[in-house]
């Protein structure tokens, strides 16, 4: 009797589940539902509509903007850099794209690109301290103009500049062999993983293309004010050095020249210097350099999008 009853409630159970679905699939209760739910799809739909509508209209305005740019870019650039032989040197990984399309823009303005420069991450490693200060010892002596008790840093930065503009700055009254010098130190901050890429005749002026670097801020800054360093001794050699980068980060490389007693004495910076509006901007202020004035560009307070 017993499982009989059992058996009678389970029935039960199972007969009055149907019966709610059956009052739930049909009649008031269902139109009530499946009207809510139809609301929510249209809802959706419509919105959906609008995002579309809205992204193709950013995306026409953005290749609106980017023919503008291009044939301003057209009647400001050519000839802002004539006769100026630039060495790009690239810092913090900055995109291979943005780099290349710099370059277009630089050749665009009458400059020649002699040297594609990359440097490598020995050069602000922490764990390669120790090496960094060997290799500044051994190279030293080798310079012209450096005094042989300055940072592992600085003599290094006097290194590639020697390597990159023989017979420039402060090796500018040697009389022994600057060309060959160049090629040994060339060649020895290559072998040392310290750069990479490739020169192809002495340089006037530099632009450095710096990336967004590290994702830890403390070591982000860290490798910015070693950067900042680099590009204040290049501007002892070059007739004009530019600092390139992309939008704001905390630590970049524009905010250390900024903060570098020397280097922001020299050297100009273009935030957003490697994006597409910006590319316009970095050659006419490496120019603005090179004649004589200091500047920072980008957007943002303090700064002007054009010189």
């Amino acid at each position: 009797m017993k499982d009989f009853r059992y058996h009678v409630v389970s029935l039960t159970a199972v007969f009055l589940a149907l019966a709610i679905g059956v009052v739930l699939g049909s009649g008031p209760m269902r139109t009530a539902l499946v009207g809510e739910q139809d609301e929510r799809i249209a809802t959706l739909e419509e919105d959906l509509a609008a995002a579309d509508d809205e992204i193709a209209g950013q995306r026409d305005e953005a290749l609106a903007g980017e023919q503008y740019a291009d044939e301003t870019a057209a009647g400001l650039l050519p000839g802002a850099l004539e006769g100026t032989s630039v060495a790009v040197i690239s810092v913090g990984e900055p995109a291979e794209a943005d780099v290349a399309a710099l370059g277009e823009r630089l050749v665009q303005s009458g400059a020649a690109v002699a040297g594609q420069v990359t440097l490598g991450e020995a050069w602000t490693d922490p764990a390669q301290a120790a090496f960094r200060n060997s290799l500044a010892s051994t190279l030293a002596p080798n310079l012209v103009g450096v005094d042989t008790d300055a940072a592992p840093n600085i003599v290094l930065g006097h290194a590639l500049a020697q390597a990159l503009m023989p017979g420039a700055g402060p090796a500018a009254d040697d009389d022994g062999d600057a060309g060959e010098r160049a090629g040994l130190l060339l060649e020895l901050l290559t072998e040392s993983e310290m750069i990479s890429g490739s020169v192809t005749g002495d340089v006037t002026g530099v632009v450095m293309a710096a990336g967004t670097g590290a994702d830890d801020v403390e070591d982000r800054t860290t490798a910015s004010v070693a950067y900042a360093d680099v590009a204040g001794v290049l501007a002892d050699y070059a007739q004009g050095v530019a600092v390139a980068s992309g939008v704001d980060h905390e630590g970049d490389v524009p905010s250390a020249v900024r903060n570098s007693p020397t280097a922001s004495a020299l050297v100009t910076t273009v935030v957003t210097g490697l994006d597409y509006y910006g590319r316009i901007t970095t050659p006419l202020a490496l120019a603005q350099n090179i004649a004589g004035e200091v500047a920072t560009y980008g957007p943002g307070d303090g700064r002007s999008m054009l010189p």
